[in-house]
């Protein structure tokens, strides 16, 4: 079928579209799902740890969390377009953390040093958003951009650690009123971006394209600028991902965040947001990253070995992501 023959075809055959009630409705039953989750986990935590409710505790695994959940909302607007996920997670953060440590030991005000690392990823990010919008798989895009990044960093520091020297940063790893810096970004950039998703024109584009591309695309909906603007929303989360870690340790490596991009995957999945798109929300996102920190406090307060943390939380995750994706289909085939 040449092309004129196959738009004319989609245009008289679109895909049909949940409707809005029903997106609704699925939406309020993946919400209830993921918070009975997250409620059983920490009841089954609770049993378990009894060490595991008290202030510190519960400030420890926000402070966990923050990192993967600040990443996770940043790439839920990008799995929501039908782009997936990204394989340049962690180089991409190691780069801001490197890039950031840097640009404090040379004596940059930490203002500037703060944009200057936040516009350089966007950069990369909106250079990958438009290779991914001209056609090419994102998945491929962003393995071979994390390859091209590691690779830069690494050959930059030489492999070794560089540190913010003479020029320490008092807000790292510090606290507002008890509670951590990194926690309070945390929650600010979740709300941010469930506002961008829920309460705007490009955020309900998103989910639309996401949901049925070519539909969007016959209601006038540009994916490239959908996808550049998820890729935007991506880069600003690992900069602050970042920017939060180098303030905090004051140094850095190419091997900084190891496992980030694993985690933030199946925060994602976890919170119930669809690997294929059009269904999910940044909120989700964030209580799934809780529940993957509560489930590894829960294991290193009972003393499990590495590998007996790796293999039970491994399992734990995989049995909720099915479990949500069982509630995602009902909820899908009862409409």
């Amino acid at each position: 079928m040449n092309e004129p023959a196959r738009s004319m075809s989609a245009a008289n055959n679109p895909t049909p579209v949940p409707t809005a009630e029903a997106a609704a409705r699925q939406e309020r039953t993946m919400r209830f799902a993921v918070i009975g989750v997250a409620a059983v986990v920490i009841v089954v935590a609770m049993l378990l740890t009894p060490n595991f409710m008290t202030l510190d505790n519960a400030r420890a695994i926000l402070r966990n969390a923050a990192t993967v959940g600040i990443v996770a909302v940043a790439m839920t607007p990008m799995t929501l377009s039908g782009n997936f996920v990204s394989l340049a997670i962690t180089q991409t953060a190691m780069a801001a953390i490197v890039a950031f440590v840097v640009l404090i030991g040379l004596g940059v005000p930490q203002i500037v040093a703060i944009l200057i690392v936040i516009a350089g990823t966007v950069v990369v990010g909106v250079l990958q958003g438009v290779v991914v919008a001209a056609g090419l798989n994102p998945v491929i895009t962003t393995l071979a951009a994390g390859a091209i990044i590691f690779g830069v960093v690494s050959q930059v520091t030489g492999g070794g650690i560089v540190r913010v020297g003479a020029y320490p940063i008092s807000w790292g790893g510090g606290a507002i009123l008890g509670v951590p810096v990194e926690v309070i970004v945390f929650f600010l950039f979740t709300v941010a971006v469930t506002l961008l998703m829920s309460s705007t024109v490009t955020g309900r584009e998103t989910i639309l394209v996401g949901a049925n591309r070519a539909t969007a695309e016959i209601s006038g909906i540009s994916f490239a600028r959908v996808t550049i603007v998820a890729f935007v929303v991506f880069s600003i989360g690992l900069a602050l991902a970042g920017i939060l870690s180098g303030a905090a340790f004051g140094q850095a490596t190419a091997q900084s965040f190891p496992g980030l991009t694993i985690s933030a995957i199946a925060a994602i999945l976890v919170g119930g947001t669809a690997i294929q798109g059009g269904q999910g929300s940044p909120l989700r996102s964030a209580i799934g990253a809780i529940i993957i920190a509560v489930i590894s406090n829960m294991m290193v307060l009972n003393d499990f070995s590495t590998g007996g943390r790796l293999a039970v939380q491994g399992g734990v995750v995989v049995m909720i992501v099915v479990l949500i994706d069982l509630l995602r289909r009902r909820g899908r085939s009862s409409k």
